[in-house]
């Protein structure tokens, strides 16, 4: 992933920029007509951190002046990665300046940017000049871990970086584990079941080829493990065609740029429940979500809510154009790979007490006739018989490829709702 083409292309929208002329008064007062910020440069100050959820962003502000032709260079450490792109005139409108990502954290950056300004009366002037940024360490809550004991990690080692792929950035999602006393403290009711319990941390960071922190996302800001509907693991990262990303996490999905900008942030449609492992940001415009069904009526009368087994379908309105429930398209009933799992390692259920342990076609049974449903690798609807991993929308033949961890198997399905293989 090239660096300028994940500003160059970042994020299309409309910035309204008001002012309000204030006579001047003593020093500390209003600034009147003019800025009375520090400035470093020929145009306007430089806001870190401009939308409070990426740290390691600047906008240097233009000052009052249009500005095109820019160019972003961040001067590397001694042996470090150079982070250089072109900003276009749509995403300097957005920011209002200069979009400034890939700052390293804990220091001092040197930022080389060069640009033309034009003033109101047409006259402009091409400029280079650097720029200081300071910026404070990652600041991400640790798990809580035993095992955690670096943020976003401990000591990185480089083994080898080949030329080839040496400008390179990589957009890490990790998910260290359960939160002590702060996560799986709660599960659905009215009615039962689904996967509200599985909120552990997680986060999401940009490293170089040097193992360099040049972005990460303030999770903290964004979730709260005491809000069901703002909680979550934080899955399904995709770069979008406009530069932005989307993903979601339990109840949510949501689309920010790389500047920390929130392009949306909704809740699930109320008849689904429990995002998690993935979100295809098609090529129809579209969003494919990996939900459960928050109410179904079984062939048994009891309602329940299904747990990772249905794909729908959003579009950018957030209205839901289609929904793939898989318990109707496949067999929930199918148990040769459940009975097969290892039941100490049951993805959240892991149990070292249950370790070489499998399941018997007689305790399926009892188990499908018990009120036990969510999170549980059994069979029928309201339990984890599906665990579909990833939704991918295939525009060639209009149909959805899905990779399903409790039926071991990679599954093609139309838009008719047949399986194509």
């Amino acid at each position: 992933m090239k660096t300028r083409s994940i500003i160059s292309s970042a994020l299309v929208a409309a910035m309204l920029v008001g002012g309000l002329s204030v006579s001047a008064l003593g020093m500390g007062g209003l600034s009147g007509p003019s800025i009375n910020y520090q400035v470093q440069g020929k145009i306007g100050e430089v806001k870190l951190n401009p939308y409070g959820l990426a740290p390691l962003t600047a906008v240097i502000r233009n000052g009052g002046y249009e500005l095109s032709d820019i160019k972003v260079t961040i001067l590397p450490k001694p042996g470090g990665q150079t982070v250089s792109y072109n900003v276009d005139n749509k995403t300097a409108r957005t920011h209002g300046g200069i979009p400034v990502f890939g700052l390293y954290a804990a220091y001092t950056n040197t930022v080389e940017v060069s640009y033309t300004k034009t003033e109101l009366n047409g006259k402009s002037e091409k400029v280079t000049e650097k720029y200081q940024i300071s910026t404070g360490p990652v600041g991400m809550t640790p798990s809580g871990l035993k095992s955690h004991t670096g943020m976003p990690f401990g000591k990185v080692t480089v083994k080898k970086v080949d030329k080839e792929f040496s400008d390179r950035l990589y957009l890490v999602n990790n998910v260290p584990g359960k939160m002590p006393g702060r996560s799986a403290q709660a599960i659905w009711n009215n009615p039962s079941g689904g996967a509200l319990e599985w909120n552990n941390d997680s986060n999401s960071f940009v490293i170089d080829t040097q193992g360099e922190v040049r972005w990460y996302f303030d999770k903290d800001k964004l979730l709260n493990p005491g809000d069901i509907y703002n909680t979550g693991i934080q899955m399904g990262f995709r770069q979008n065609a406009d530069g932005a990303l989307t993903w979601g996490y339990g109840q949510r999905y949501v689309k920010y740029d790389l500047m920390g900008r929130e392009i949306f942030n909704r809740q699930l449609p109320l008849a689904y429940n429990d995002f998690s492992h993935s979100l295809d940001a098609a090529q129809n415009g579209d969003y494919f979500l990996r939900v459960g069904s928050s109410n179904l009526k079984r062939l048994d009368g009891k309602n329940v809510r299904t747990v990772r087994d249905v794909i729908v379908e959003i579009d950018q309105n957030g209205y839901v154009v289609d929904e793939w429930p898989l318990y109707k398209i496949l067999d929930p009933y199918r148990k040769d790979v459940i009975m097969a799992l290892d039941q100490g390692a049951v993805c959240l259920n892991v149990d070292a007490s249950q370790a070489g342990h499998t399941i018997s076609a007689e305790e399926l049974a009892k188990l499908d006739e018990s009120n036990q449903f969510g999170d549980i690798a059994g069979t029928g609807t309201g339990r984890n018989w599906a665990h579909v991993n990833s939704v991918d929308y295939d525009p060639n033949d209009d149909s959805i490829i899905i990779s399903s961890r409790h039926q071991s198997a990679m599954i093609k399905i139309g838009r008719d709702k047949k399986v194509k293989w």
